[in-house]
């Protein structure tokens, strides 16, 4: 191998190691947030003296451990640890200026994905809510329709496992809830077990069925291992954390690791490197968007089981130039005279030639429901 291919391979490693460092910060930023969550609740200051001394105690023991600069590793973590209690006084002051407590329900406990993507969602958004977590999605809909929170934050499509069934359920059955925002997020599922515990211990796995989907492949490589269905990722890591069971591994995210004192045994373990899950933000209020902000409508269809049907209002839509970004067909259903689908268009629902649209396939249908007209989210 020539020298300059040499240095190109270890460029991409530094690079990889850097991509994960920003990773992890990025889930202690998350975490940090949740822990402001638990000194508000508990009436307790965001400052820990005592605890910065344990934090910087424990880092100079292990980096002399793994020979590295105590010295320099301690400045790294001031600007960490400032970092984090400057977003703890931010996100404060946000709740302090939120007189109406908007309150947004997820799917918790702390640690889940809906968790984290909850607080990078919060931390970035105008529209500041406060968290209200759920131990499912019935609970959560529950919450929502009793107007006990504001909006709900649901995972909806996943790129390897698809629709949510749940969730599809949820926006089927429900009346006058509507999608109001979309967000694109990556997702990365790990192993994690207690400390000192290795593969040979493993006979039980805790998980949300949706990563056991999603890491069929690396599952498959264990057809020992028993699998235990719980509401969250997060429930799963917060029960073996309790149990402390060396046969008994979790599958969740880092952020929950972290927060359940976990240790990970496998990286990545999803079928695919790139798992991106979109969620989407729901609310018993429509909104009206800007025409000059580009949109995405989402709609579910209910035909007579006839395959002409479907041709005639894609040929209505193509002819209208209205472009179908997504159809996604019903796979079980109790009636079998009719068919749904649901369909994503980039359009404004409230733009006249939609409208009309509608109106001309309303006789090709036997129901129509409009899930949302919102944003269209940033692709990752």
């Amino acid at each position: 191998m020539n020298k300059k291919k040499t240095l190109s391979l270890l460029r991409t490693s530094i690079n990889n190691i850097d991509y994960k460092i920003i990773k992890l910060l990025s889930s202690r930023e998350s975490l940090s947030i949740n822990i402001l969550q638990n000194k508000i609740y508990n009436k307790l200051d965001i400052r820990d003296k005592n605890r910065e001394i344990e934090l910087f105690h424990n880092l100079h023991q292990l980096s002399q451990k793994n020979k590295v600069n105590p010295e320099f590793v301690q400045k790294i973590f001031k600007i960490i640890v400032n970092n984090s209690i400057l977003i703890q006084k931010k996100y404060k002051k946000k709740i302090k200026k939120n007189p109406k407590k908007l309150f947004c329900a997820y799917l918790g406990p702390i640690g889940s994905y809906s968790s984290e993507v909850f607080n990078n969602f919060s931390k970035n958004n105008k529209n500041f809510f406060l968290p209200y977590a759920h131990t499912d999605f019935n609970s959560i809909i529950e919450s929502l329709n009793n107007h006990r929170c504001h909006a709900a934050l649901l995972p909806f499509e996943n790129r390897i496992s698809g629709i949510i069934p749940e969730v599809y359920e949820i926006l089927k059955k429900q009346n006058e809830i509507y999608i109001i925002k979309e967000i694109y997020a990556t997702i990365q599922h790990h192993l994690f077990t207690i400390k000192n515990c290795f593969f040979y211990n493993i006979k039980k796995v805790y998980s949300h069925i949706q990563p056991f989907k999603q890491c069929s492949i690396f599952l498959g490589k264990f057809p020992e291992w028993k699998k235990k269905y719980f509401n969250s990722t997060s429930e799963g890591m917060k029960k073996l954390s309790q149990e402390n069971k060396k046969t008994v591994a979790v599958i969740g995210s880092s952020a929950g690791g972290s927060y359940y004192n976990l240790q990970k045994i496998a990286i990545n373990i999803s079928n695919i490197n790139n798992n991106v899950t979109r969620f989407i933000l729901i609310s018993k209020k429509k909104q009206k968007i800007k025409k000059t902000i580009p949109v995405k409508t989402t709609i579910l269809m209910t035909l007579y089981n006839t395959q002409e049907n479907i041709i005639k209002i894609r040929k209505t839509f193509k002819k209208k130039k209205i472009k179908i970004t997504k159809t996604v067909l019903e796979q079980k259903t109790a009636d079998k005279l009719t068919t749904t689908y649901l369909l994503e268009i980039t359009e404004n629902i409230y733009s006249d030639i939609v409208q009309e649209t509608l109106y001309t396939i309303k006789k090709y249908t036997k129901n129509i429901k409009i899930l949302g007209c919102y944003p269209i989210g940033k692709k990752i």
